[in-house]
């Protein structure tokens, strides 16, 4: 992590697909920065930074979004570097994206991490009370709480919301925008008390636990620790709770380098977080590579050397192993 000069940037490494068009040049000054034809609303599919003078302003966390297409929704300046870069919504604004390493237009030229499921409400915030769009979510609909992600650094959260987040809940009020323009909803379970973004819900009931967490009765987020019925046994020296922020998420002693063995993902709140293509790597040892900070319920990620970071895994599911 690194500080600009315009704002706390964070950002980190890697070889990036072809750039297709767009200033490559660094060692820039802000109010003269050159960002080609990316201007605030350009749709860009943002890609790793590539190294200049050695450092590619590049944070681990920003690997999640690689290969996503987002639209832009800031010029933020120049790094360290003189690279000017830009705020996407994709990532809710947080991270600085080098212009030189963006793939401007809606073309996939990379590959995109796996074990991660698109939204089945709308995504937007900017809206106002009258233009508030909630799609699927409406008075009466059943949802699965999430912890909300950051919009221009705005994620609206309350620390007594995190025992609700994997719940499942009923919709009772649609509550109009929040000040980052997100729609909101008012749900049954904390007693209509807390304002829930739409986008960080999940239509439908848990799938494993249709009534709800139970919060406090054990360390995984209100689930008795030892998992379903013939899976492996928790390594209860890895941290169990989801609901976790990027900013405070417990990864205990799994660090890069770290020598695991790879577990089918429990299911949180109903969400799993897996695809079908991980299940020839369960069971077998790996090397953790990168930490990744949370998926959408909070769990903590990271990425390892067996599947070429392909898929994120979560670290409660995981079991250190002798290196």
């Amino acid at each position: 992590m690194r500080t600009i000069a315009i704002a706390a940037v964070l950002a980190f490494a890697a070889p990036a697909a072809a750039q297709r068009e767009g200033p490559q040049p660094c060692g820039q000054e802000t109010e003269t920065a050159d960002y080609g034809p990316v201007e605030v609303g350009t749709i860009v599919v943002v890609q790793r930074h590539r190294f200049v003078g050695g450092d590619p302003n590049w944070d681990d966390r920003m690997t999640r979004f690689l290969g996503r297409i987002g639209r832009v929704t800031r010029l933020s300046g120049v790094d360290e570097r003189g690279c000017p870069g830009v705020r996407v919504d994709v990532d809710g604004g947080r991270w600085f994206w080098r212009v030189r390493d963006v793939n401007i237009g809606a073309e996939r030229p990379t590959v995109e991490p796996r074990g991660r499921r698109a939204s089945e409400v709308p995504q937007r915030c900017g809206l106002t009370d009258e233009t508030a769009i909630y799609g699927r979510i409406r008075v009466g609909a059943q949802v699965v709480l999430g912890r909300h992600r950051p919009v221009e650094g705005d994620d609206n959260w309350q620390s007594e919301m995190t025992p609700f987040v994997g719940r499942s809940a009923r919709v009772v009020r649609l509550a109009g925008t929040d000040s980052a323009g997100c729609p909101g909803v008012n749900v049954d379970v904390d007693g209509a008390e807390w304002f829930w973004r739409a986008r960080d819900l999940r239509v439908g009931a848990s799938d494993d636990d249709p009534v709800g967490y139970r919060p406090g009765l054990a360390s995984d987020h209100g689930r008795p620790v030892g998992g379903a019925a013939g899976a492996a046994p928790v390594d209860e020296r890895i941290p169990q709770m989801c609901g976790m922020t990027d900013d405070d998420v417990d990864y205990g002693p799994i660090v890069v380098g770290a020598v695991v063995m790879l577990g089918t993902h429990r299911p949180v709140g109903g969400e799993d977080n897996w695809v079908a293509e991980m299940e020839p790597f369960v069971g077998q040892r790996a090397v953790v590579t990168h930490l990744v900070g949370v998926d959408e319920q909070g769990c903590g990620l990271a990425q390892v050397d067996i599947d070429e970071g392909v898929f994120f895994w979560r670290i409660r599911d995981m079991r250190l192993a002798a290196p």
